[in-house]
C-alpha cells in the first residue's frame, strides 16, 4: 500500500516536472554576450506557451529574424523554422532567470528579460 502511494506520487511529480518544462522557457531572453568565432548565434528570443517562438540571430555579419515552433523537454531545445534546417541545442533553464544553450562546442548564456 505504501509502495503504491510512493509510486503514484513519484509518477505525479515526474509528469508535473516535464509538463512544466515549457513554462520555464516562456518569456523573452537576451544573450549576455556574443560567443567568440561563432558563425551563428541567437541574440534574443521570445518563447510563447503555444510552442511558437521569434528570435533575432546573427549569421556571419548579417542579422537574421527567425520565427517558428519549438520543442523543449527541460534538457534539449529544438527550433523549427519553416524553410530552414532545424536547430537543436542542449538547453537548461537555471533558477528561472538564466538559459544556457550549447551546440557544437559553443555556449550562449541568455538572461530572462
Amino acid at each position: 500500500m505504501i509502495t503504491r502511494r510512493i509510486s503514484t506520487l513519484a509518477l505525479t511529480l515526474a509528469v508535473a516536472v516535464f509538463a512544466g518544462c515549457n513554462s520555464a522557457l516562456v518569456g523573452t531572453w537576451k544573450a549576455d554576450a556574443a560567443p567568440a568565432n561563432d558563425k551563428f548565434y541567437i541574440q534574443s528570443a521570445t518563447f510563447k506557451d503555444n510552442n511558437t517562438y521569434t528570435a533575432a540571430a546573427k549569421e556571419g555579419d548579417q542579422n537574421v529574424r527567425l520565427a517558428g515552433t519549438y520543442e523543449f523537454n527541460g534538457f534539449n531545445l529544438k527550433l523549427k523554422t519553416p524553410g530552414k534546417p532545424d536547430r537543436t541545442y542542449n538547453a537548461m533553464v537555471m533558477m528561472g532567470k538564466t538559459l544556457e544553450l550549447k551546440s557544437d562546442g559553443k555556449k550562449v548564456v541568455m538572461t530572462k528579460q
